[in-house]
């Protein structure tokens, strides 16, 4: 049975609040959740635990997300001391067993997609908010609303079992359906299955949230 983390994070800033999408680095987490196969639970991470939730991810097992290679290890990089430790801590990540599904699915369809454009054809669900809500709510926790910080961590958990579950119907179907601009409801072919032996067969999907 292959083990697998399913990674996402939501930021304390917005690209504007840090001078543009070539400061990343600066957005700073303000919660990281981990699905983990091997415990078959979501692992939370606080911004304190960041180095925790680092060393979860050089654990072992492949690391599944969704732009996690171009977007949330390079927000991660920026704990690290700007210069070569930066540099070399984030390709460290880069070079983790990673399955990035928005880079895969952009090589097969040749533009970008967004997480709901497939979610919500392929398994029936989709996001639960958005990234600018959970900026907003940020600044709420840090206003004295601690409520919101939980509210952080559904929206990232549910982005990351979203992310997971079709990861899971994509290796099962091989293929994913989506929205096409032109010709509707379409589907395209994606290779996720493990490499395992002949006598090892994958996990069933299973719609869980």
């Amino acid at each position: 049975m292959e083990e697998y983390l399913v990674f996402d994070l939501e930021t304390q800033r917005s690209a504007q609040e840090v001078g543009g999408w070539n400061n990343i680095a600066d957005m700073k987490m303000s919660v990281g959740v981990l699905w983990d196969s091997t415990q078959n639970d979501f692992k939370v991470y606080l911004e304190d635990e960041v180095m925790d939730l680092i060393n979860h991810l050089k654990s072992g097992p492949k690391v599944i997300g969704y732009n996690h290679i171009g977007f949330d290890y390079v927000v991660l990089s920026g704990y690290f001391e700007q210069g070569p430790e930066r540099e070399r801590q984030l390709e460290n990540l880069k070079n983790l067993n990673n399955l990035d599904l928005l880079i895969d699915l952009k090589n097969r369809l040749g533009h970008r997609i967004k997480l709901d454009d497939i979610a919500r054809p392929t398994l029936k669900v989709g996001k639960s908010a958005d990234g600018l809500l959970a900026l907003q709510w940020y600044k709420e926790y840090l206003e004295g609303d601690r409520v919101k910080m939980q509210k952080i961590i559904d929206y990232c958990s549910q982005d990351v079992a979203v992310t997971r579950d079709v990861f899971l119907y994509g290796r099962e179907h091989s293929q994913i359906i989506y929205e096409d601009k032109i010709r509707g409801l379409t589907s395209v072919e994606v290779d996720w299955k493990p490499e395992a032996s002949e006598d090892e067969e994958p996990d069933s999907f299973q719609l869980s949230f």
